[in-house]
């Protein structure tokens, strides 16, 4: 994992540092913790559906705040190796905290860009994303880094809210609190995240070649498991193109 490649990205793209989750890091960890879904069960029979995984066995968590999921994941599987990265530098150090109190070694937290991780992250077996897709300015180029960074053969766990009044809430409070504290500085991110339908949702998770994709409701959330083949990164021959030229797997539905 190259620490300084990701530091240099954020300092070209990230004119503003000052933005919501870190005037109140406090408040999300407080919510991503205490109020939020835990999907923890769901993550791990997506994952490591024959048991504990290998030493080898590399996780990423994209977007990952106060680090709520790579901290389960490492303390319910500790031969893994578990990076969250996020661009709230309040955030990782929660979650680094966090992390070293509970003596998790062998997760770690980095500052980086969802948009290019790529460029900064070694290719791992497995990425985690939950509730990103609400903030970040280009989805679909978020969802082509998951890709790229995922090894042959590795599977993503893709979650997003569908309630949107639940979804807004937490959100509307953290804005508020920011008003109350220094409410003068440019956001980086959409002032009203959008929720994705279940349509925009699939075409977003089905914009990549991915060899299977499974998506399902749990509750107010819509999730995706998608695998990446474990051959070439692309293989046109095993892929049926949709109407508007883009790669699809398997029947476009969802559970």
């Amino acid at each position: 994992m190259d620490d300084d490649a990701c530091s240099v990205t954020i300092t070209e793209r990230e004119t503003d540092t000052r933005h919501l989750f870190e005037d109140c890091a406090w408040l999300y960890a407080f919510c991503r913790e205490r109020l939020f879904r835990d999907h923890t069960e769901e993550i791990s029979q997506a994952l490591f559906p024959d048991g504990n995984p290998s030493e080898d066995t590399s996780v990423l968590e994209v977007g990952c705040g106060p680090g709520f999921y790579a901290r389960r994941l490492a303390q319910r599987y500790p031969a893994l190796r578990v990076l969250g990265i996020d661009r709230s530098s309040r955030l990782l150090a929660w979650a680094q905290s966090r992390a070293a109190s509970d003596g998790l070694t062998k997760c770690r937290f980095q500052h980086g860009d969802v948009e290019c991780i790529s460029a900064c992250i070694e290719p791992v077996d497995a990425v985690i994303s939950s509730r990103l897709l609400l903030v970040v300015g280009n989805r679909s180029a978020v969802m082509a880094e998951i890709f790229q960074v995922l090894k042959p053969g590795g599977c993503l766990f893709l979650v997003e809210p569908t309630a949107n009044l639940k979804t807004q809430l937490p959100l509307a409070a953290m804005r508020l609190v920011t008003r109350f504290i220094h409410s003068a500085h440019r956001e980086t991110f959409p002032q009203n995240a959008k929720i994705l339908s279940s349509l925009e949702f699939e075409d977003l998770v089905r914009s990549q070649p991915w060899s299977k994709v499974s998506i399902q409701m749990y509750g107010d959330y819509q999730c995706a498991v998608c695998h990446k083949s474990g051959g070439a990164v692309t293989d046109s021959k095993a892929l049926e193109m949709d109407a508007d030229g883009i790669a699809v797997t398997g029947p476009r539905s969802v559970a």
